[in-house]
């Protein structure tokens, strides 16, 4: 069902998850909920994960995570800072996670110029069990969906009738784990 590959990568953050005792919650955009999915095909998650808030419109990322109106219209939704705000907002609406990633994007076609392609992942982790003080931001990344093909699994991977989009969208979710679990071993 999913490229080998990406399993790989799930099963490494659900490793990650296991020897740093973290849960991880998830807020995706232009993967449209495929970590979740992917990480929902490993037996046992359960153990570490929490759920996946897939906000795709900005009234959604408004009303899920709490991000602002004035980010969105100063930066729109795919920014590093709506990256920010919806990661730091799934993990507060959270309790019981103590991380999380948050992705969003324009994948195309049909993007401005400026933005196709582009991903933005944002990570953000508890540094209390006291759920009063906020979560802290980890990292938050821009990048180009089509240098991450270029350079990564996707390329290897045989694109029999998968779109443009579609390859991209592979692309982001695999990074998006990569950062994960970089986030944990850091």
């Amino acid at each position: 069902m999913f490229p080998e590959f990406l399993i790989q990568s799930a099963e490494e953050v659900k490793s990650a998850l296991s020897r740093h005792d973290r849960k991880l919650v998830l807020a995706e955009s232009c993967t449209g909920g495929l970590v979740a999915a992917l990480m929902t095909s490993l037996p046992g998650i359960s153990d570490y994960f929490c759920g996946s808030a897939v906000v795709y419109r900005w009234d959604t990322k408004m009303k899920w995570l709490g991000v602002q109106a004035e980010t969105l219209n100063q930066f729109t939704d795919v920014s590093r800072e709506t990256a920010r705000e919806m990661a730091l907002g799934v993990l507060q609406e959270t309790p019981e996670a103590s991380l999380s990633a948050a992705i969003t994007g324009h994948l195309g076609p049909g993007a401005p110029e400026s933005q196709d392609g582009l991903v933005c992942i944002g990570i953000a982790r508890r540094t209390s069990s006291d759920l009063a003080v906020p979560p802290e931001l980890v990292s938050v990344e821009a990048l180009q969906s089509d240098a991450l093909i270029a350079s990564g699994p996707v390329q290897n991977h045989p694109a029999d009738g998968l779109t443009l989009r579609q390859r991209r969208q592979l692309a982001a979710a695999d990074q998006m784990l990569k950062l994960i679990v970089k986030a944990l071993e850091s």
